[in-house]
């Protein structure tokens, strides 16, 4: 985790001047021999920026927390958040892994509901059609992997905690019927409801 200086997609990268892509697809071909993983980010987008302005200002993300499967299968609810700067032209960025520590390894469950989800779907689908390297089945289990990683991180932001949703949402009901008075009143009931069920059939069908 830190200050890797490359930029690896075109999203990463603000500015006049586009990325270098040869720099970047080599990057990539090293994590990928390495079997390492981008964690993402949370909040800012970037991490680093050259303190210009107008045309002239650049932000990249150069600053990113790497993981392989094992951590992944340890630390699945692993996030890294990007800070805002103060002082320095880089963006403290912070890892919490979001979990107490068990022993032993925690195996990736695919549930059936995922493929309501339309981009859980496109994510299969992407990660089946990259090449790898290797024999077939080297390529199998790495296409296998990357879908797990990815459908664990996607999973993480449409779900989330689904018993903490449910009872945000069940709270945030009950609040705007006992302390709610304006004209509005009736259509926000309506719509808390509607997040109550939402929430409530998630639940039913994990």
């Amino acid at each position: 985790m830190g200050d890797l200086n490359f930029v690896l997609h075109d999203h990463e990268k603000l500015s006049q001047h586009p990325i270098n892509s040869c720099e970047a697809t080599i990057f990539l071909e090293k994590l990928e021999e390495a079997n390492l993983t981008d964690l993402g980010y949370t909040k800012c987008p970037f991490t680093w920026k050259n303190r210009r302005v107008g045309l002239r200002l650049t932000e990249k993300r150069l600053d990113r927390g790497l993981s392989n499967e094992d951590w992944l299968d340890l630390f699945p609810n692993s996030t890294i958040s990007n800070l805002p700067a103060i002082g320095s032209d880089h963006n403290p960025i912070i890892l919490n892994t979001n979990s107490n520590w068990k022993q032993g390894h925690i195996p990736f469950k695919f549930f059936g509901s995922w493929l309501d989800h339309q981009y859980c779907k496109d994510i299969i689908a992407e990660c089946w059609k990259k090449n790898h390297k290797g024999s077939l089945a080297i390529k199998i289990a790495r296409k296998l992997r990357d879908i797990k990683v990815k459908i664990k991180l996607w999973n993480k932001e449409v779900y989330g905690n689904i018993k903490t949703n449910l009872e945000e949402s069940l709270q945030y009901l009950d609040w705007t019927t006992k302390n709610q008075f304006n004209n509005n009143k009736g259509n926000d009931i309506r719509e808390a409801k509607k997040v109550v069920d939402h929430w409530k059939n998630v639940q039913e069908t994990f």
